[in-house]
């Protein structure tokens, strides 16, 4: 209920609601545009851009019922429409760098035993070589927490579609754990 006041105090001009908002959400927003394009400098700058035209645009907004799915829509179009898809394809990542964009806590990671550590490589790993829309899909799923209507909203599926994108999206995913466990059997 108080982001909903946010957005109403938004569309009256009050820029503290605006700071509000941003504070919520940009970590959430970060890290989904992360899994989007894994161009930090673009993702930045579209947040920025998007957060610069609620402010230009205040009174016509509308107050979201989910605001959380309704910034994430934003972005994925901010991103998407800056240019041609291909201009967004996959760079390939870096062993850690994919963890360190989902998860902000680096203490935890310090602080996690060898086999845990192994784990989130193969994790890691298997995450890098599925699909961009099954990042996407697992990353809103799983590490954004949403619901299938809001993943749905987002990604501008049906409710099953969503579902069965998720369901994909596991199954090539344990695909790829399988494969990578078994290599690293057969290397170690």
């Amino acid at each position: 209920m108080e982001e909903t006041k946010h957005w109403e105090n938004l569309k009256s001009g009050d820029i503290q609601a605006l700071q509000e908002l941003y504070n919520l959400h940009i970590s959430g927003l970060y890290k989904y545009g992360i899994v989007l394009c894994h161009d930090e400098d673009k993702v930045k700058d579209a947040i920025h851009d998007m957060f610069l035209s609620f402010w230009n645009n205040r009174s016509g907004l509308t107050v979201p019922a989910s605001g959380k799915a309704y910034l994430m829509v934003s972005l994925r179009r901010r991103i998407f429409d800056k240019g041609p898809k291909s201009n967004l394809e996959t760079i390939p990542l870096e062993d850690g760098h994919l963890d360190d964009r989902i998860t902000t806590d680096h203490e935890v990671q310090w602080m996690l035993s060898e086999e845990e550590e192994e784990q989130r490589h193969k994790m890691e790993h298997a995450m890098a070589r599925i699909s961009d829309r099954q990042r996407e899909i697992i990353h809103m799923k799983y590490f954004q927490q949403m619901e299938y209507e809001e993943i749905a909203r987002v990604m501008d599926l049906n409710y099953q579609s969503a579902r069965n994108l998720v369901t994909r999206a596991l199954a090539a995913l344990r695909k790829e754990w399988i494969t990578i466990s078994i290599f690293l059997m057969l290397w170690i």
